[in-house]
C-alpha cells in the first residue's frame, strides 16, 4: 500500500509498505477519505511539540480518517467487516482513575492515534478496536473523516450551554468553524465569529454566522457589547489558542457567563483574574477531546438529521498523491480541511 510517512526529522515521504498487521484488539480498515490536520503540519515541521511528543520515527501519518473494515482480531466484538468506521484518536488504558471513571478521553496513561501508533494517510490503517467508532451508512466518508475535530468543537459548545443564547467563536480555524456550525445546531440565537482571515470569515459567513468580525479590528469589543445589549456574550468559544484571543474572550464575555478553552496556546497565558473572572464569575471550561461515546452519539444524531453542517468547512479534495499539495495549501492559509482520499 502507499502511507505518507515521516521517515526522519526531515524527510516525509509517500512510501510503498505492505498492509499492516493488526492484533487481537484491532480493526484493520480500508481507509476511504483522511483529514489534514493542524497536528499534522506539526509532525511534518518536526517542531519542539512534535520533537517532545514521545513519536518514535518511521511513522506513518494522519490521524482524521472514515473507512470500511475489512479485517478484526479474535477479540474484538460489536465490529463485523463492512462496518463503516472512524477514529477516535484518545487510546485510553482502560485501567486508571479517569478510565474507570467515564472519562477515559483524559486518561491518565493517555496514547494518541498516529503519534503513538501508526496513522492513516494510507490506503489502510490499524485502527484499536476501542477507538473504532461506527457510524451510520448515511454519513459521507469525507464528512466523516471530519468527525474527530468536530466533535471537539461540538462538546465545547454543548459545554458551553448556547441553546437560546448569544456565542462568540474566537477563530475560525476548522475547530472555529465546526464550533460554529455546532452552535447553530444546538440552537444559538446569535452566532457571532471572529478571525484574522478573510478568507476563513467567508467560510464562516456560509455557515450562516450572525456577525463576522475581523480580529485586528480594535472595535470588536464594542461591536459585540452593541450586538448583546451592552451586557456582553452569554458565552465564548476560544478556538484560536493565540494569546490575544484568549484575552480578548473575557472582554467579550457577559457578567456570569461561560468562556470554553479549545485553543492551544504556545505560551503561558496572563490574565486579569480579579476583573476578568472573579468579579466577572466567568466559567472556564477546558476542553480536551470528544467524550467517549457520549460526543460520538450526539454527533451522529445531529449529522444524520441534517442540523449540522459542516460541508462548508472542506475546500480541498486531493488524491494522496498530491500530498504536498495539501500541506501547502494549508500552510498558506488559504485552505480550511484539506480531504485526501488515499
Amino acid at each position: 500500500m502507499q502511507a505518507l510517512t515521516k521517515i526522519a526529522p526531515d524527510r516525509t515521504e509517500l512510501k510503498k509498505l505492505p498492509i499492516p498487521r493488526y492484533g487481537a484488539r484491532d480493526v484493520l480498515v480500508h481507509v476511504r477519505s483522511a483529514a489534514l490536520c493542524g497536528t499534522d503540519l506539526h509532525v511534518y515541521n518536526w517542531n519542539s511539540w512534535a520533537q517532545g511528543a514521545g513519536i518514535h520515527l518511521p511513522v506513518v501519518m494522519g490521524h482524521e480518517c472514515c473507512g470500511d473494515v475489512v479485517a478484526f482480531g479474535s477479540e474484538v466484538k460489536g465490529i463485523e467487516a463492512g462496518d463503516k468506521v472512524v477514529a477516535e484518536t484518545h487510546i485510553p488504558c482502560g485501567e486508571c482513575y479517569q478510565c474507570q471513571n467515564g472519562e477515559q478521553h483524559i486518561c491518565h496513561n493517555l496514547k494518541m492515534f498516529s503519534i503513538h501508533t501508526d496513522g492513516c494517510f494510507a490506503e489502510y490503517a490499524v485502527i484499536p478496536a476501542a477507538c473504532a467508532r461506527k457510524i451510520p451508512r448515511e454519513i459521507p466518508y469525507d464528512v466523516g473523516a471530519l468527525m474527530e475535530p468536530v466533535g471537539t468543537a461540538l462538546r465545547a459548545v454543548a459545554a458551553a450551554q448556547v441553546g437560546g443564547k448569544s456565542v462568540v467563536v474566537v477563530g475560525c480555524g476548522p475547530i472555529g468553524l465546526f464550533a460554529v456550525a455546532a452552535a447553530a445546531a444546538l440552537g444559538a440565537a446569535k452566532i457571532i465569529a471572529t478571525d484574522s482571515s478573510a478568507f476563513r470569515l467567508a467560510v464562516a459567513e456560509k455557515l450562516n454566522v450572525d456577525m463576522a468580525l475581523h480580529s485586528a479590528d480594535k472595535n470588536n469589543v464594542q461591536a459585540v457589547l452593541g450586538a448583546t445589549g451592552g451586557y456582553g456574550a452569554d458565552a465564548v468559544i476560544e478556538a484560536s489558542g493565540s494569546r490575544e484571543g484568549i484575552k480578548q474572550s473575557f472582554q467579550l464575555l457577559r457578567k456570569g457567563g461561560r468562556v470554553v478553552l479549545v485553543g492551544l496556546p504556545d505560551n503561558p497565558v496572563e490574565l486579569d483574574l480579579v476583573k476578568d473572572v472573579v468579579f466577572k464569575e466567568a466559567k472556564i471550561i477546558g476542553i480536551h477531546g470528544r467524550e467517549m461515546f457520549k460526543t460520538w452519539r450526539q454527533m451522529e444524531n445531529l449529522l444524520v438529521s441534517g442540523k449540522l453542517v459542516v460541508d462548508p468547512v472542506i475546500t480541498h479534495i486531493l488524491p494522496l498523491a498530491c500530498w504536498r499539495d495539501g500541506f501547502e495549501l494549508a500552510k498558506s492559509g488559504q485552505a480550511c480541511k484539506v480531504i485526501y482520499h488515499p
